[in-house]
């Protein structure tokens, strides 16, 4: 071997383990960096011809298991789900507040039956009454914060989409940007090794926002996309949109996340090439969206379910019972019918005026199966029968009892053996003539209306409808303009509109419109976009008078509270029954009388039909035992997530510790290492030195 070939060896050994000893300082620099790769030199025999000619780098490689790597961005993605969702269940079980609190949902239901139990002993104590109206306001302040919470719980989910949107864009735009710098190192044979760290981390973060699936197009290039193949980096780069809205309430519509590709050249943003909601499996979003358009909105439709059946039930003892003295007027609220539409209703109901001891000035009892039958028919009846007295009127969808002299009141109650009923109800609570408690919507909506009869809505108005699947994307949609004569019309109408493919249109035997799903079909739910409908002057509009939409539902735990009039005089709580029996002139409604108190008292043991709704199945069961079933669900839905997020955690933690052990830096070893280059350096030096030597004899002897 010459001189200048031990030199060359001697070179290239140096060059080689300082490279080596670069990349070992370096491994050991960031030991404690997470998710950071070690790297190892690759070293390989320099050949000339037969003869090797010492050492070079063969390339600087990041130890790392792809397997692991991918099976920890997919087990990354499915823990930010669920840790997302639980986040989320722990602020609602904060809002519930401990089930024995006073302020709790619960306590305030027992709070409001404590006080309807010491009223019934003592109705004449205006304290008591006032003590129980209170009890109830306090109930509805209760419900409807709870509910309004969930609504801005349902914003804040929608804001964090909108911030991991903007990060979703920030890393898929650097990993685009350092797919090309990767494949020029890689290809110049340079280190790479500093870049595809920096591209991995935004990849790890990537994945903890949205599931993602990573290709290798070759020279250390990757192509990202969504497990469902959407593209995020390529050749192109898309780019993710999606714009909350200010304010959410029940029937707030969200807008899509859309994909909109980058130009290449110009940098500006194309049009939508498609939507990522329903895409999703995992990821920050994914139970972002699933908080947003599942998990609040059912919590919140089984809050309303709550409140409307507790509403209609004690409405309707307070509409069977009278206040002593007896109010001078009742006036309903806008049903949204009128004088020409049929009254439809069946059995008897007692109209009478009082005086202000009680005595009975007049009645008279209707059949309303011997009368006309509209609801003219009824009113010429009840105003024949009391003479004078009194004046039955609707105007407007508004029905109104009001005795002619200021000193007398009304009453309406059911005739005992044969009670009025339209679609379930008794006519003063059809009407809402005695209603002790309101809200924002109605509490049922139970028309009574059959198929064949007019609609009176107005001619050209329109409803525009949404059918949403349960990942809150709209799948179809349909404006009905309103024609034709008869509720059938319109019926005929939706059910031979695109809406058809999913769901069925009917009424029901108490005239509630039903939208049944199509069997082997996607299930969908129904959402009023717009409404400009209305029935004649009243101002109902279809989707107010039907009830349309979960929202309707839901909305009915906002604003619920005892009526105004009620309120401000308490004297108007009706807690006396009308003695039936009574004649002119003898005591009807008697100062003191706890019957129409004891009836709402029943009202905590009583068992009543609740419909399913919102993931709760339909149940008979108390107004307590049901709220009872709600914070269950509550607290079940949070445990589910806890649960999934500990496993989901687990997976991700053991995923990482094996890939750790592959990629993870070892001081010892890696001190190890840097002992083994530095003798391998130490030995090359010398090596350069005694070929310096030699020179020197050579030199030495000419």
């Amino acid at each position: 071997m010459s001189i200048n070939a031990i030199i060359n060896n001697s070179l290239t050994g140096l060059f080689t383990n300082q490279a080596a000893l670069r990349t070992t300082s370096n491994n050991v620099a960031n030991v404690n960096t997470p998710g950071y790769s070690r790297q190892v030199v690759r070293q390989e025999t320099i050949v000339s011809g037969t003869l090797a000619g010492g050492v070079k780098v063969a390339g600087i490689e990041r130890v790392v298991d792809r397997f692991l790597v991918e099976a920890s961005y997919v087990a990354s993605a499915n823990f930010s789900r669920y840790e997302s969702e639980r986040e989320f269940h722990d602020r609602v079980q904060a809002l519930l507040g401990r089930p024995d609190e006073n302020s709790s949902l619960s306590g305030q239901i027992d709070s409001v039956f404590t006080a309807v139990s010491e009223v019934a002993l003592n109705p004449l104590s205006s304290i008591l009454r006032e003590n129980t109206l209170s009890a109830i306001d306090r109930l509805g302040e209760e419900v409807g914060a709870l509910s309004q919470n969930l609504q801005l719980l349902r914003r804040d989910a929608s804001e964090q989409i909108d911030e991991s949107i903007d990060r979703i864009n920030s890393l898929t735009e650097r990993i685009h940007a350092l797919n090309p710098v990767i494949i020029k190192e890689t290809v110049a044979n340079g280190e790479p090794g500093s870049l595809l760290e920096q591209r991995d981390q935004a990849l790890s973060e990537l994945s903890e926002l949205i599931d993602i699936r990573i290709t290798d197009t070759g020279n250390n290039a990757v192509n990202v996309t969504t497990s469902s193949g959407i593209n995020l980096v390529g050749v192109v780069r898309n780019e993710v949109q999606y714009n909350p809205p200010g304010t959410v309430v029940s029937s707030t519509p969200f807008p899509p996340i859309t994909i909109h590709p980058i130009d290449p050249t110009t940098g500006t943003t194309g049009a939508s090439i498609g939507v990522l909601d329903d895409e999703l499996i995992g990821g920050k979003i994914r139970g972002l969206l699933n908080i947003r358009d599942k998990d609040l909105p059912e919590m919140s439709v089984q809050l309303g379910n709550f409140a409307a059946e507790f509403s209609d039930e004690i409405n309707r003892i307070h509409n069977e019972n009278s206040a002593s003295p007896a109010a001078n007027a009742l006036v309903g609220r806008n049903v949204g019918l009128f004088a020409t539409d049929q009254h439809n209703f069946t059995g008897e109901a007692l109209f009478a005026v009082t005086d202000s001891a009680g005595n009975l000035v007049n009645s008279v009892n209707i059949d309303f199966g011997a009368i006309g039958p509209t609801v003219n028919d009824v009113i010429t009846a009840v105003n024949a029968g009391l003479g004078g007295d009194a004046t039955l009127s609707i105007t407007n969808g508004v029905m109104s009892l009001i005795a002619t002299n200021p000193a007398n009141g009304v009453s309406i109650s059911q005739t005992t053996g044969n009670p009025s009923n339209r679609g379930g109800r008794g006519f003063s609570h059809y009407f809402g003539m005695n209603d002790l408690v309101e809200a924002r919507v109605p509490y049922h909506y139970d028309t009574g209306v059959v198929g064949t009869q007019n609609h009176n809505f107005t001619a050209g108005g329109t409803l525009n409808l949404e059918l949403v699947n349960s990942d809150g994307l709209v799948v179809q949609d349909y404006t009905l303009t309103v024609a034709g004569t008869s509720f059938n019309d319109l019926l005929n109408d939706l059910n031979t509109s695109p809406l058809s493919v999913f769901t069925t249109f009917s009424l029901d035997a108490n005239g509630k419109l039903t939208a049944t799903p199509v069997p082997g079909v996607q299930e969908t739910k129904v959402s009023v976009v717009s409404d400009t409908t209305s029935r004649g002057a009243s101002g109902v509009s279809f989707s107010d008078f039907f009830g349309v939409g979960e929202q309707r539902v839901a909305d009915a735990a906002l604003d619920m509270r005892v009526r105004q009039s009620i309120s401000d005089d308490v004297g108007l709580f009706a807690l006396a029954k009308f003695d039936q029996t009574a004649l002119v002139g003898q005591n009807a409604l008697s100062i003191g009388d706890q019957s129409g108190a004891q009836a709402l008292q029943d009202i905590e043991t009583t068992v009543y039909q609740f419909a399913s709704a919102g993931g709760l199945s339909e149940q008979t069961v108390t107004l307590g035992q049901y709220t009872a079933s709600i914070l269950a669900d509550y607290g079940l839905r949070s445990q589910i997530a806890e649960n999934f997020e500990i496993d989901s955690r687990a997976l991700r933690d053991e995923i990482s510790q094996k890939s750790s052990d592959v990629s993870g830096v070892n001081l010892d070893e890696e001190l190890g290492n840097m002992v083994i280059y530095q003798n391998a350096y130490n030995a090359s030096a010398r090596l350069l030195s005694t070929a310096q030597a030699l020179f020197d004899s050579l030199l030495n002897v000419v």
